[in-house]
């Protein structure tokens, strides 16, 4: 997505916008080399159900807090891959990543109640909603 601006003589270095759209390439490719976690969340009655894509990561890599009414979700991902030839090695490369992102609910998560799957590169949380923590609406005076 591009970023629209007004051009101002007024700015401090006028040649700033020059050099970021210089850049901008590179940036982009960096951008999408970086792993990405992307979520869906749904409220079903008395629970919550999260669901996030973490393709190509083991269960042993990801990590599922919950403080309150926050679920932080990280997960470490390492992808190495080696090309031969003829016995020697050609090409070589190794990535490792970190991911986390952290999502807040409208109500406190029962922790113990609390389930988690993952299947296929999709990570299924389903967050029952605490006993007794109903939203209160306020009437104004």
């Amino acid at each position: 997505m591009s970023r629209l601006s007004q051009y101002s003589s007024f700015t401090p270095d006028p040649f700033s916008d020059v050099f970021q759209a210089f850049l901008r390439p590179i940036r982009q490719q960096a951008d999408e080399q970086n792993p990405r976690m992307d979520i869906d969340i749904a409220e079903a009655g008395d629970k919550y159900v999260l669901k996030a894509e973490v393709p190509g990561i083991e269960k042993k890599d990801i990590s599922v807090q919950i403080d309150g009414n926050t679920v932080m979700i990280s997960a470490n991902k390492e992808k190495s891959s080696e090309a031969t030839e003829g016995g020697n090695v050609v090409r070589q490369e190794r990535f490792w990543g970190h991911i986390q992102r952290s999502v807040t609910l409208a109500s406190p998560i029962d922790q113990a109640g609390a389930k988690a799957v993952c299947e296929n590169g999709v990570l299924v949380l389903t967050l029952p909603k605490l006993a007794g923590s109903q939203n209160k609406t306020v009437q104004i005076e």
